[in-house]
């Protein structure tokens, strides 16, 4: 098994050719702060994995890892009903005076429209979209630098990457493309996975929000493991079984009844440390 700091690095690789297409191995190497040897050794594995490919002075991305999602706005009236059931469940969670994270994402999005009644709630995240939505409901945000990717309203990169572990974040409320009892969280893009983990290693709680389609599915670039999450909160369509496989592991599970089930749900009795 991969050490840490091997992961860590082969993530940064993934990153640096998502920013900035072909590198040559000396490039590669001088922006790690590594040996050409050790380097070579990360690109053989990456290169198995077939997440890159070796062209003519250098490496790149492998057409497979260069996955296109579609646009945010096709992606967020995807399971619409069931991204503000999750929301409505994940408000009852923030208090007054929190310093709270938010990932990008459909649902992260739809849960900032409901910050705008709570006192003194900071909000820190590399989402443009949902910084200018949380100004315009007056709600006193922090972003970090960074670069924008292609198709996507965030902000990543090392500057990025280095403002989140400067802080310290009580709850980080972070959205996934998979998660998993084995493969933990997961996403598509690798220049997500970096500054995702940083901001979950700064947060005291981890609080995953992930509609039901998200549930048992692995994808591209690990994110952080599964014993970091706290609490995850998803509809009522998530699987039994694979829920049943996160409560075994400590996960506080909720479950966001739909807008006409609502007066069902009690607010969460989670103890927070």
């Amino acid at each position: 098994m991969d050490s840490i700091a091997k992961i860590n690095r082969k993530r940064k690789i993934l990153d640096l050719l998502e920013a900035r297409g072909t590198l040559s191995i000396n490039e590669l190497a001088e922006h790690l702060g590594i040996s050409p040897i050790t380097l070579r050794k990360d690109l053989a594995d990456l290169e198995k994995q077939r997440l890159i490919v070796r062209v003519w002075g250098g490496v790149s991305l492998s057409t497979q890892t260069t996955i296109q999602e579609p646009p945010f706005e096709d992606r967020s009236v995807e399971n619409l009903e069931e991204k503000r059931a999750i929301a409505r469940v994940a408000v009852t969670l923030v208090k007054p005076n929190d310093v709270i994270a938010l990932s990008g994402g459909t649902t992260t999005y739809e849960f900032a429209k409901l910050l705008g009644g709570i006192p003194n709630v900071q909000v820190v995240t590399n989402s443009v979209n949902i910084a200018y939505l949380l100004l315009r409901l007056g709600v006193r945000i922090a972003m970090p630098g960074g670069f924008s990717r292609e198709g996507s309203y965030s902000l990543f990169g090392d500057r990025a990457e280095d403002f989140f572990k400067g802080i310290f974040i009580d709850k980080c409320f972070m959205g996934v493309d998979g998660i998993d009892t084995e493969g933990g969280l997961t996403t598509l893009n690798p220049s997500e996975a970096s500054i995702y983990t940083s901001m979950i290693n700064s947060a005291h709680t981890l609080i995953v929000l992930a509609d039901h389609t998200k549930l048992g599915q692995k994808k591209l670039i690990p994110m952080s493991p599964i014993d970091n999450v706290d609490i995850l909160i998803t509809d009522e369509l998530a699987s039994k079984d694979i829920l049943k496989k996160l409560e075994k592991k400590g996960i506080k599970i909720e479950i966001a009844p739909l807008e006409s089930q609502l007066e069902s749900y009690s607010h969460s009795d989670y103890k927070f440390k």
